[in-house]
């Protein structure tokens, strides 16, 4: 049997592209299963804090702990946003060190995202499922390499784990284009050329698969722009230097500095979760409630109801409970978060600057706080452009971007800040 197989493949080298079906069809299915999941979690937090909000004084904490008791017990490499850990995993070398990237890359890590992120929500946490998707993306593609692997040619485990990366993008935010984008500006610069056929069959399979079983086509719809003059750049020119300007602090509650200095104050990591749960709760209960999740539904909210626009306390909420929810050591991304606060912070800014073109700094907002975060320019008015559709304001969004990211570089350096 494996002989036949083997000389299928000799005949038909189209065939050695079909793990990567495989594979890509189970990360969109998952994707939406995922997505059903964390939506629930949103409400079902929601529900409590509209009905008994100071039932999550007790909830939060309890729910933080889980999630990473969770991680502790069965998979440390769940914890966090998830793209680290693929850094990592692609840093290190099979077979030598298949023992290691197991660790990182496995059934058991990917199902322990998935949990410790609902649980995380459930407590009021406000992380996306959009990073924990790239790590289960490069989880199931590394164990359907495994498995092919058997019978199939020798693919190096980067192709497999940058593929998966880009189908997890791609199924999460229904957009091909930004998985391979993604892939390209952050993970594999320096590999890309030899697995481009991989990863942009598994993105283009992972996003449409997530797009036919989800019937969205689009992650946040079209909103409206109306015309999108040359005369919104220096607009866009001054978000990107405000965006950068917040990136930075956002950046440095995230850092390693930050977590060791928790872990020194307090007696034990679960003792770090229940407090970060009771201060994400505090935040959702006193200041304001649309902290609550990955951050889509506020994003939402500012494009499409005319009325309503940012204030300082959605950003204040946002920032916080964004950087306390990574700190308790839950799975969760920075990803939707990121796209959330910089939406918030657009539309305060078209406020307070008296902007006509609202939901225009909304999205170049979006663009620009989430390029400072990942440090991807293309990367993040890729992403807004798919999302949205709105190919008419990408100048604006390319702009916001480079500033944004170079705003928050230059402070960096000049503050000695070194983590990547």
């Amino acid at each position: 049997m494996l002989g036949y197989f083997q000389k299928q493949l000799r005949e038909n080298p189209v065939l050695e592209s079909f793990p990567y079906w495989v594979a890509g069809l189970l990360v969109g299915s998952i994707a939406i299963l995922y997505s059903e999941f964390f939506d629930l979690a949103i409400k079902t937090c929601r529900w409590f804090l509209s009905e008994h909000p100071y039932w999550l004084f007790l909830l939060s904490p309890l729910f933080f702990i889980l999630g990473r008791w969770l991680v502790e017990k069965y998979a440390p490499a769940a914890g966090g946003t998830g793209v680290p850990q693929v850094i990592r995993a692609l840093g290190l070398e099979s077979p030598q060190q298949n023992s290691e990237i197991e660790d990182i890359l496995s059934l058991r890590v990917a199902s322990i995202v998935i949990l410790s992120s609902i649980f995380c929500l459930l407590g009021a946490g406000a992380l996306g499922r959009e990073g924990p998707m790239v790590h289960i993306g490069a989880c199931i593609f590394y164990v359907v390499g495994k498995k092919f692997g058997k019978i199939w040619p020798v693919v190096e485990h980067r192709s497999w784990i940058m593929a998966g990366a880009a189908a997890g993008i791609a199924a999460a935010f229904n957009a091909p284009l930004a998985g391979v984008v993604f892939v390209l500006e952050e993970l594999a610069h320096q590999h890309f050329h030899r697995f481009k056929t991989a990863v942009l069959t598994a993105a283009i399979i992972g996003g449409v698969v997530s797009q036919w079983l989800s019937g969205r086509f689009l992650f946040l719809g079209y909103p409206k722009l109306g015309v999108v003059p040359l005369s919104s750049i220096p607009w866009a020119f001054g978000l990107g230097i405000l965006a950068g300007l917040v990136s930075v602090p956002f950046l440095l509650m995230g850092s390693s500095k930050v977590r060791t200095w928790f872990s020194v104050y307090f007696h034990s990591r679960i003792q770090i979760a229940a407090v970060m749960g009771i201060l994400v709760a505090a935040i959702a209960v006193f200041l304001n409630p649309g902290s609550i999740g990955g951050g889509v539904s506020t994003i939402q909210t500012l494009l499409f109801e005319p009325d309503y626009r940012a204030d300082w306390s959605l950003i204040a909420a946002r920032f916080l409970a964004t950087s306390l929810s990574h700190l308790s050591g839950c799975s969760g991304g920075f990803l939707a978060p990121s796209l959330a606060l910089g939406a918030a912070i657009g539309s305060w800014f078209s406020e307070v600057t008296d902007y006509s073109n609202h939901n225009l700094l909304v999205l170049v907002g979006m663009s620009a706080f989430l390029s400072a975060v990942v440090r991807a320019p293309f990367t993040a008015w890729v992403i807004v452009m798919e999302m949205t559709d709105r190919r008419s304001a990408v100048f604006p969004l390319m702009v916001a971007s480079i500033v944004s990211y170079g705003t928050s570089r230059f402070l960096q350096q000049r503050m000695g800040y070194r983590e990547q």
